[in-house]
C-alpha cells in the first residue's frame, strides 16, 4: 500500500477529486506534488531459471504477474506493487487520470443492461458489479503532418471534335501545412482493437506521467511494437486533410474530385489511458463476455448475449397480436403462405451465414493488428467453410426445400401448401436456437484474455 504521510492509512487516487486521498484521516494531496509512489515489488530468479517471480514488499507473498503487468496487487494483503523493471523499459510520457468512479461505471453498465430485456440474469448479479477493475492500458500517441505542396491532377471536358471528346488536363498544386496530434492506438495485444477503438479518449486532457496517478489501480506495459500503427495514424490525418481540400471549389472546377495528401509520422510518444473492465463467464464456463468502460469519459463497449427463453417469450407476446390481426383480417392464400415461409427461411439463413463469418474473424483475430503483431506465426482463416454452414443450418435448408418444392409442384390440395407452411415454420423456429447460439458466440471470447487481476468471475 501507499501510506498517508499524516496517519499511515492507505492512500488512493480519487477520480472525483482528482487528488490522492486518505479515507482514514480525510487528507488530500496534489498528485503532482505528493512525494510518495507505489512500492516496488521484489524480484527474484525462479528455481528452474525460467524467468523472474515477484514478491510483495509488504507481506512477502508471491505476486500474480503476467508478462505485461507493471502494477498489480497482492492477493494476500491487498498491497499495491510496482514492477519497476517492466515500467522502466516502457516508461510512458503521459497519463490520463481516471475521472470516472467505479460506481459511475457500474451505474452505466446497469443502465445499458436494463435497456436490453433479453440479457441473461448472470450478467446482472452483484458478483459482476463487484468485479469491475480499473487498469491503466498502454497506448501509442502519434503525431502526423504534411508541410509542402500537394500535387494533384484534374481533367475537364472541353469540347467535341468529330467523333472525339476533348478533355483538358490540369496540374493543381496546393500548399498544405497540416499537423495532427494525439492519434492514439492501444499497444496491448490482450486488449482487442475493437474494444479500444470503441472507447476513444480525449488526448487534450493528458498529464505528464506521474506514478501517483497509479495509486489504487492496476497498470500494464506495452507488448506491441508501436510501428504497427504508423500507417493507421497517417491514414487518419490524410483522410481529414483530403476532406478539408475538397471544400475548395477550385479542385472540382478543374476536374479534381479526390485531392490527396500523404501524411508521415512526425513524432511518437507513449501514454497510459484509464479503463474499467469486467469479464463474465457464460453458462458453459468456456467463454467470456467483456465490458470495457473509458475511465475518462464513461463511454462503454459491451458484449451482450441473448437469453433464449426470454427471447422466445418476447417473440410469443409479439406473435399473439399479429396472429389475431391475421385471423380477423384478410385471409392468406395457400401460395402466399408458402412464399412467406420461403422468404423467412432465406432471411434467417442470411443472418446465420453472416454471423458465422463474423465469428470466424473474431476467433482468428483476423482484424486485430495488435494481436497479430505478437502472434505472427498463426495463419488466419477468416471464412467458415460451406460444410460448416450447411451443418449448422440444415433446418433452414429443409424449410427452403419443402416450401420450394410445394411452389414448384403446385399440388391440387391446399393441405399440401398449409402442411408445408406449418412444417417450415416449425423448422424456422427451431433454428432460432442455433441462430441465438451463434450470436452469443459472436459476442463472447474463448478463455482466456482479460480474465485476470480479479476481473474474471472464475475467482
Amino acid at each position: 500500500m501507499v501510506k498517508c504521510p499524516n496517519c499511515g492509512g492507505e492512500l488512493k487516487f480519487s477520480p472525483k477529486d482528482q487528488e490522492v486521498v486518505c479515507p482514514m484521516c480525510s487528507s488530500k494531496f496534489n498528485p503532482k506534488e505528493l512525494n510518495a509512489t507505489v512500492k516496488h515489488a521484489n524480484e527474484r530468479p525462479t528455481a528452474d531459471l525460467s524467468g523472474t517471480s515477484y514478491t510483495c514488499s509488504q507481506c512477502g507473498a508471491t505476486l500474480m504477474s503476467f508478462d505485461e503487468t507493471a502494477v498489480t496487487f497482492c492477493n494476500f494483503c491487498d498491497s499495491q506493487a510496482l514492477i519497476e523493471s517492466k515500467m522502466s523499459m516502457n516508461r510512458p510520457d503521459y497519463i490520463i487520470p481516471f475521472k470516472k468512479t467505479k460506481e459511475e461505471c457500474i451505474a452505466e453498465y446497469k443502465r445499458i443492461l436494463n435497456k436490453n430485456i433479453f440479457t441473461p440474469k448472470y450478467m446482472k448479479t452483484e458478483m459482476v458489479f463487484n468485479k469491475f477493475r480499473g487498469i491503466f492500458m498502454p497506448y501509442g500517441i502519434y503525431n502526423v503532418g504534411f508541410h509542402g505542396n500537394s500535387s494533384n491532377k484534374g481533367s475537364k471536358y472541353s469540347h467535341r471534335s468529330g467523333d472525339y471528346r476533348i478533355y483538358d488536363d490540369y496540374s493543381i498544386n496546393a500548399h498544405v501545412d497540416a499537423s495532427y496530434e494525439g492519434i492514439s492506438y492501444d499497444l496491448a495485444s490482450n486488449f482487442y482493437d475493437e474494444y479500444s477503438s470503441a472507447i476513444p479518449f480525449n488526448y487534450n486532457e493528458k498529464e505528464d506521467f506521474n506514478y501517483n496517478y497509479l495509486i489504487g489501480y492496476y497498470a500494464d506495459t506495452c507488448d506491441v511494437d508501436d510501428s504497427i500503427y504508423d500507417d493507421n495514424a497517417c491514414a487518419v490525418g490524410s483522410s481529414d486533410s483530403t476532406n478539408q481540400l475538397n471544400k475548395y471549389n477550385e479542385f472540382a472546377k478543374y476536374g479534381c474530385y479526390s485531392p490527396s495528401v500523404k501524411m508521415s509520422v512526425t513524432d511518437k510518444k507513449r501514454a497510459m489511458y484509464p479503463v474499467y473492465f469486467v469479464s463474465i463467464k457464460d453458462k458453459t464456463g468456456k467463454r467470456i463476455h467483456y465490458c470495457v468502460i473509458n475511465g475518462q469519459t464513461g463511454k462503454i463497449a459491451i458484449d451482450l448475449p441473448i437469453d433464449f427463453v426470454k427471447y422466445m417469450i418476447g417473440s410469443l407476446l409479439v406473435a399473439i397480436p399479429i396472429f389475431a390481426l391475421l385471423y380477423f383480417g384478410p385471409v392468406i392464400t395457400n401460395v402466399a403462405s408458402s412464399v412467406i415461409t420461403l422468404i423467412a427461411s432465406f432471411i434467417a439463413l442470411i443472418i446465420s451465414w453472416s454471423q458465422m463469418s463474423k465469428i470466424k474473424k473474431r476467433e482468428t483475430h483476423a482484424e486485430d493488428e495488435g494481436f497479430n503483431n505478437i502472434n505472427k506465426e498463426e495463419k488466419k482463416k477468416t471464412n467458415s467453410t460451406f460444410k460448416e454452414r450447411l451443418k449448422n443450418n440444415y433446418k433452414l435448408w429443409l424449410a427452403i426445400i419443402i416450401s420450394g418444392l410445394v411452389l414448384l409442384l403446385q399440388p391440387v390440395s391446399d393441405l399440401y401448401y398449409y402442411g408445408a407452411t406449418v412444417v417450415s415454420l416449425v423448422l424456422i423456429i427451431l433454428s432460432f436456437r442455433n441462430i441465438i447460439k451463434e450470436y452469443n458466440l459472436l459476442v463472447s471470447r474463448p478463455l482466456p484474455q482479460l480474465n485476470k487481476r480479479g476481473g474474471d468471475l472464475s475467482e
